[in-house]
């Protein structure tokens, strides 16, 4: 997988996304005899993926079907798991020491 270089079709080793929907979406490493299973039936990696060009529409074993596509910055980001962060008084004080906040500076998270 590279975000510089593009192909357009689908070889052994690419990560490719799966579209599931706009709330489900999941990353997969192509790999030759291996399968992926979703809620609409396995993805058979040889036979569904390898060869393919992204962004097909690739049928799974149940009928339902998926999109495959090209991992960008942006659906790589949305793939990732995220965490929250717990933040401790100590931190807090040490980050706020560190930043030189004043009374009236404007904070904001992300």
């Amino acid at each position: 997988m590279s975000f510089v270089e593009y192909s357009e079709f689908i070889q052994e080793g690419d990560v490719v996304i799966i579209f599931l929907g706009h709330e489900s979406m999941m990353p997969i490493k192509v790999q030759s005899g291996a399968q992926t299973q979703t809620r609409y039936g396995v993805i058979r990696h040889s036979s569904d993926l390898i060869g393919q060009r992204f962004g097909s529409k690739v049928t799974c074993s149940k009928g339902g079907w998926v999109y495959v596509l090209h991992p960008t910055p942006e659906l790589w980001t949305v793939n990732l798991p995220h965490r929250t962060q717990i933040l401790y008084t100590t931190d807090i004080a040490n980050i706020t020491l560190m930043l030189e906040l004043k009374p009236g500076s404007v904070v904001c998270e992300s």
